[in-house]
């Protein structure tokens, strides 16, 4: 018998439950999450064995268990982020043709909702799946300062792999084996302690520092480097130099990490108007400077289209009621002035 499949299991070891056929667990599984295949690798050489017990935490389920060398895939996911952590063993997933392996060394594979194949050897480890919503408003509560939770988007919305050798994703795996270890307390459980202790909330903002790693700095967000204020400047200045790209309320809460709340806020005490309004005077501002110093092959509608507007007529009467005069005729007094 493979020595992986004598470690004890994360939790409830002895409360597993045995399954030896995998057509049937195939059939179980399925009716949690969107499998496509599941099958034993090798059946000959090594006869299916799968073994694993369950526990809840506030909103999370999550399963423990040894299984013999199995592989499969599992089918898109929207919302719902996948964590396979190892603990013995070895498992690869792969995503749009790359390949992510977890092991002792780099035990914890985030999936974003992805569809990905597996294959795993000898294994013993845990799985757990969490609302991507849960876990982005999460990042945003730990970064503080009216942050959207778009900021974290990026991170994710990409499969990871956690490893040991990276000294602060260490300690945060262990700080997490530590509250799953929470899940075998008895005595938690039988008084209602261990839902008072929101278990599921302490797994969310582990899960939120370790794969976020905007968190680490969080704590000079509020020096001299990455002020409110500077925040905002940096913005005014990154939407100064993409005029000519099309620009929207999602982008600048990603650039910015202030919220949809905030931003308007902030436009609206600096300018008067909203964010997307605040663009538009711009790009309206930038159209009459073409206009008034254009090239021989400039033309309205030309102008018009490389500053972001898609609407010709929208742009005509847009630049007419903010500068009392048409880009046609304004076009023709820079090719006046400059003729």
């Amino acid at each position: 018998m493979d020595p992986v499949s004598q470690f004890p299991l994360v939790f409830h070891d002895q409360q597993a439950v045995v399954d030896l056929d995998p057509q049937a667990l195939a059939t179980k599984l399925a009716q949690h999450f969107p499998l496509q295949d599941f099958a034993p690798r090798n059946p000959l050489l090594n006869p299916f064995r799968h073994r694993a017990s369950t526990a809840v935490a506030g909103d999370l389920t999550l399963t423990c268990g040894y299984t013999s060398p199995i592989h499969g895939c599992i089918s898109d996911n929207p919302g719902v982020g996948a964590i396979n952590i190892c603990y013995q063993g070895e498992s690869s997933y792969g995503v749009d043709g790359n390949i992510f392996q977890i092991h002792a060394e780099a035990p914890l594979y985030f999936n974003p909702g992805f569809s990905y194949t597996y294959a795993s050897g000898h294994y013993n480890g845990l799985v757990l799946h969490v609302d991507l919503q849960r876990l982005q408003d999460t990042a945003a509560a730990i970064g503080g300062m009216g942050l959207s939770g778009r900021r974290f988007a990026p991170d994710l919305q990409r499969p990871q792999v956690l490893s040991t050798t990276e000294e602060r994703q260490a300690k945060l795996l262990l700080t997490m084996r530590r509250a799953f270890a929470l899940l075998d307390a008895p005595e938690l459980q039988a008084r209602g302690d261990l839902e008072v202790l929101q278990l599921d909330d302490l797994i969310y903002r582990i899960l939120a520092l370790a794969l976020c790693p905007q968190l680490e700095q969080r704590g000079s967000w509020h020096g001299e480097g990455l002020s409110r204020e500077l925040i905002f400047e940096e913005l005014l200045e990154w939407i100064g130099a993409n005029l000519q790209s099309p620009i929207n309320l999602t982008q600048l809460e990603q650039r910015s990490g202030y919220s949809r709340r905030n931003l308007q806020l902030a436009f609206s005490q600096r300018f008067g108007c909203g964010p997307i309004q605040w663009v538009r005077r711009q790009r309206l501002g930038l159209a009459r400077q073409h206009l008034l110093n254009p090239s021989p092959s400039d033309s309205v509608a030309g102008i018009s289209s490389k500053l972001g507007f898609s609407n010709l007529s929208a742009f005509s009467r847009d630049f007419h009621n903010t500068y009392g005069i048409r880009p046609s005729e304004m076009l023709r007094e820079g090719r006046r002035l400059h003729g």
